[in-house]
């Protein structure tokens, strides 16, 4: 059961990427409504599929980085629902840089072992839980704000006033930013407190752990230079979009490329 609605699911987004870049290049806020209904479906579809596999397997789905990879998107998704939703965004630009990376995400997450496996005896801990379900929140943000700053380097508007455009954009990104920023600490935090119990040590130069520390010092730069005016606008996206780039080198760069306590799959 948790097969078929997580292939509904990336069924949905891929519906709704189509519609979302139909929707931009057509300047159709039908097509875009029609693509955020398909999102819609999509992340109940997901959740449904989280929740199937999670009683199945009698834990949450954090076991690997297939696991990890439907939280992932399903973060990124939601976040960009509430954001959607709140600021009257469903028929903007956003979708169409958000949903064909959900899919990319999901096409890639279906190349990976999906059986589910009994955790690990390193795995089975509360911190591990939080640590998790933090960093899905803080990449989600950070992944819809990267959207957002793509949109404001390509000067794609989200209101007929493209100045008052740029000043939601511009403050949309800080807000997703700083939202993310305060859950990548707690997922540092959660990791050490973690890894102190499991291996007896709070630091090990983990390349994951260097990695998410390097993504945080991105961001916290990001946060202290947007305070001048100099560091708003598109040097502050230009800057969002490098610690992008950072979260999806420490996502899967690392668990790929680099050998480590983390490079699980």
């Amino acid at each position: 059961m948790a097969e078929s609605l997580l292939t509904g699911a990336f069924i949905g987004y891929v519906v709704g990427s189509i519609f979302f870049l139909a929707g931009l290049v057509g300047k159709s806020r039908l097509w875009a409504k029609i693509a955020f209904i398909a999102t819609l479906v999509g992340f109940v579809l997901l959740t449904g599929g989280l929740v199937a596999r999670s009683l199945a397997a009698g834990r949450l789905p954090v076991a690997n980085l297939y696991e990890f990879l439907l939280l992932f998107t399903w973060g990124i998704v939601g976040v960009y629902i509430y954001t959607a939703v709140k600021y009257n965004l469903a028929g903007a630009g956003a979708g169409a840089v958000v949903l064909p990376l959900v899919v990319g995400i999901l096409g890639y997450s279906s190349l990976l072992g999906s059986e589910i496996r009994p955790l690990l005896p390193a795995l089975q801990s509360y911190w591990l839980k939080l640590h998790v379900l933090t960093a899905v929140l803080a990449y989600g943000a950070f992944t819809v704000a990267f959207a957002l700053s793509v949109l404001y380097l390509l000067g794609i508007s989200l209101k007929e006033d493209k100045g008052q455009s740029e000043k939601l954009l511009d403050k949309l990104i800080y807000q997703l930013t700083a939202f993310g920023f305060a859950f990548l600490t707690l997922v540092i935090l959660t990791g050490a407190i973690w890894a102190e119990e499991v291996w007896g040590t709070w630091w090990s130069w983990d390349p994951k752990e260097t990695w998410s520390l390097i993504t945080w010092l991105i961001y916290a730069s990001y946060l202290h230079l947007r305070r001048s005016p100099y560091w708003q606008g598109k040097r502050g996206a230009w800057l969002s979009c490098l610690g992008f780039t950072a979260v999806l080198f420490t996502l899967l760069g690392v668990t790929l490329l680099l050998p480590g306590l983390h490079s699980y799959r």
